[in-house]
């Protein structure tokens, strides 16, 4: 029996054993909490590009029934961060899934430079995959390496546990759910609609063709995004069209953004996912789910992984300090209490386990930084690659060196290096040394030093290491300097760096199982899907090399407290008005 698995039983006996004696009884908690009980249902939300600092940046404007109440009534986990040194989404969201990290799970990165097909391919990419529900090629979980928590519910019930993704983006629902979902779900751009992957079949559920047909991307574009409380309130954010931030298509960088402008070839819907009206669209859709497919009402634990992607980009165009991002935070909470008081309903939160957390935090914009006086700036991808091709043309002979540069891996051209007759090792350590000539670079580390254990010590070496799948990652990884990320465009900003700004993310547990308390341990997202797994009493993802949040675990000291002591249903309901 392997060390990981061992951890994860181990935390699960425990648990197990003392559930009776501190945990309510049923008459207590309407919750059958004796040995061996489990959550009815786990309920994940995974928002996009959230940086830990915002919970308490706009907490004094939330309301008492979402993020707030969570953080107060649940398990805070303050020191969270994710040990790879590849945040971006699709990397996170990978890891909270498995429980692994990119050198296990094999999602290094959002897109990457895929050699055989000679192209740059997202970390969905299928190309014998469709979509259901749009008439369009579709993407899969095929290239996620391992199983999820949701896969492995699904093989120790056989099958009878459900399991149900849904996300704004598609790479987040599939990433999340796995290859034994039910379904994922994701909101196409064009269409206007919910879709899924060839991979969970050919038709969509009644329940999902019935929510589209109430045409939600109409409704929720049809009126301009305007903030959610008075602009007095948002003085914690940068001003409202700040120079640096990037304006929405077909529109602009101030309020009110008009969002039902059509984006030549993208779509009549294409602005609606960057706004937080496409985060309420996905919880809308869960509370769907949660009727129709009777989630929390089985004998098995089920399973709703719910991803709030609007971040990923609305971030990306208006920065992380931003009025944008604040409302995107704010509305957020709102949608979150009333999804808490629907599960309430139906299910009763104290038969549910809950996680919040986010895939990724992200960067300021490095102007912003400037401005200041900290450390930013901008590397020009582009830039990088023409500059390390021709400094060793003039070292090596005119050839075509660089085959790509999909940050932060340098792809050698292995043709030019043979027929050249070079030795790899030498070519990787002079591209290095070019590289690390680029204003903004702090470290070139080459695949050479990877395999013989001799990567530069630094803050980020053993990230670079859990970030590395070989059959994936480039020969170069370069790391930018604090403040500096890789971007050709001249405005808005990026994520994927190893740096807190990135890393640091929110960790929030609540419900079944769980001890509230504000807690300074070192943790990372991959504990999630072990913690899940020794709480549903399930194995651990096959790869996953995080540990049960164990002292969130611990019996309860008294009687537990149900949601509904310290901000009830009714409450809920008015804070989500």
């Amino acid at each position: 029996m392997n060390a990981r698995l061992k951890a994860c039983l181990a935390a699960f006996l425990t648990i197990t054993a003392s559930l009776g004696a501190g945990l309510p009884t049923s008459a207590d908690t309407g919750a059958n909490t004796g040995p061996g009980a489990k959550p009815k249902l786990v309920v994940m939300l995974v928002a996009d590009k959230m940086p830990f600092s915002s919970l308490n940046r706009y907490s004094d404007k939330m309301g008492n029934g979402g993020l707030k109440f969570l953080a107060e009534n649940g398990a805070n986990f303050v020191n969270c961060t994710y040990q790879q040194a590849n945040t971006m989404s699709s990397c996170g969201n990978a890891t909270i899934a498995t429980g692994a990290h990119a050198w296990a799970h094999g999602i290094i990165s959002d897109q990457w430079w895929d050699r055989r097909k000679n192209k740059a391919i997202s970390a969905v990419y299928d190309e014998n995959a469709q979509m259901t529900g749009a008439n369009a090629p579709g993407p899969s979980s095929k290239l996620l390496k391992g199983s999820t928590i949701g896969d492995e519910l699904k093989l120790a019930t056989n099958g009878r546990a459900k399991v149900i993704s849904m996300a704004v983006s598609d790479s987040q629902a599939l990433l999340l759910g796995g290859r034994l979902a039910n379904i994922s779900l994701w909101f196409d751009s064009k269409t206007g609609n919910f879709v899924t992957s060839s991979q969970f079949g050919r038709d969509l559920p009644n329940w999902v063709k019935t929510y589209n047909d109430t045409r939600p991307a109409e409704r929720y574009s049809a009126k301009p995004w305007v903030r959610l409380l008075p602009e007095t309130q948002y003085g914690v954010s940068t001003r409202d069209d700040y120079t640096h931030e990037r304006p929405l298509p077909q529109d602009g960088k101030a309020f009110p953004h008009v969002i039902n402008n059509p984006v030549p070839g993208e779509g009549a819907y294409a602005t609606l996912p960057i706004t937080p009206m496409s985060n309420q669209m996905v919880l809308d859709l869960a509370k769907e789910a949660i009727e129709k497919e009777g989630l929390g009402n089985h004998t098995d634990t089920d399973l709703l992984m719910v991803g709030l992607s609007a971040g990923d980009k609305l971030v990306s165009y208006f920065g992380p300090t931003s009025q944008e991002a604040q409302d995107l935070v704010l509305r957020m909470d709102q949608g979150i209490a009333g999804l808490f008081s629907y599960l309430d309903q139906k299910v009763g939160l104290a038969n549910c386990l809950i996680c919040f957390t986010a895939s990724s935090g992200s960067q300021a914009i490095p102007e912003f930084s400037k401005e200041r006086g900290l450390d930013g700036g901008r590397i020009d991808p582009k830039n990088l690659k023409n500059f390390l091709d021709t400094t060793l043309d003039n070292r090596l002979g005119a050839d075509d060196w660089i085959e790509a540069f999909e940050p932060p891996y340098v792809y050698l051209n292995f043709n030019a290096i043979d027929k050249n007759k070079y030795r790899q090792p030498d070519v990787e350590a002079l591209a290095a040394k070019v590289a690390h000539s680029v204003p903004g670079v702090a470290e070139v580390i080459t695949t050479a030093q990877l395999y013989a254990n001799q990567v530069p010590s630094g803050p980020y070496s053993d990230g670079v290491k859990k970030s590395y799948f070989w059959e994936r990652s480039g020969e170069l990884y370069v790391v930018p300097k604090p403040g500096y990320i890789f971007s050709g465009e001249a405005n808005g900003t990026e994520s994927g760096s190893p740096y807190n700004a990135d890393s640091q993310v929110p960790l929030l547990l609540y419900g079944f199982g769980i001890t509230g308390g504000r807690y300074g341990q070192a943790v990372s997202p991959a504990d999630i899907a072990s913690t899940v797994a020794a709480l549903a009493g399930v194995q651990c993802p096959s790869l996953s090399e995080g540990k049960p949040l164990a002292p969130a675990m611990a019996p309860p000291v008294g009687p537990f407290r149900p949601r509904g002591q310290e901000a009830g249903p009714s409450q809920a309901q008015e804070n989500s008005k």
